[in-house]
């Protein structure tokens, strides 16, 4: 059975989006675009070589992630520990909306995606998975909360939340081909 497409309610327009999460660029600038089912993405430089992620790429890459439905809260972000992540795409690995965010980027590219909750953490299997604990738990706390879900769903409709959107600004430092 099919869920209803999501909508981005109004707090969560494009202006408001631009502003979550410092970029090396004027963030109220960025254009967004819509890749379907919710999922937003804004290129912020585009990059550089032929090489471009595809649906099975083994990436490596900076992120930043945020909870867009609690200030931008950042629950992981690379360059604090300067450990990028490494991610197989196309074996389900990752949280859909990124994985899908990721594709036709080239190295060096900067993007930012914003991921509806139905394409998000679903569950506590999907990378990137937080190398903090307690943000670990903030995130899946945020995100996987059934009450919390339930009473969004009753205040701005069935299949709509916030709380379970993520944004995440990711620079591609390398692209390599499947194992």
């Amino acid at each position: 059975v099919g869920a209803a497409p999501w909508v981005a309610p109004a707090a969560l327009a494009p202006g408001v989006l631009a502003n979550l999460v410092p970029l090396p660029t004027n963030a109220a600038q960025l254009e967004f675009r819509s890749l379907g089912d919710g999922l937003q993405v804004a290129d912020v430089s585009a990059g550089r070589g032929d090489a471009v992620v595809a649906r099975d790429s083994r990436v490596t890459l900076e992120l930043v992630g945020r909870l867009v439905g609690k200030q931008g809260w950042t629950f992981e972000d690379t360059r604090d520990d300067d450990d990028p992540y490494r991610l197989q795409l196309g074996r389900g690995e990752v949280v859909e909306g990124l994985e899908r965010g990721l594709l036709g980027m080239k190295v060096g590219a900067v993007r930012r995606v914003v991921v509806p909750s139905p394409l998000a953490y679903v569950d506590r299997s999907k990378e990137p998975v937080p190398r903090r604990p307690a943000f670990r738990q903030r995130l899946y706390g945020t995100v996987l909360n059934d009450m919390r879900r339930t009473q969004e769903q009753i205040g701005l409709g069935a299949g709509n939340d916030v709380a379970g959107v993520v944004a995440f600004d990711v620079k591609v430092l390398a692209i390599r081909p499947p194992r």
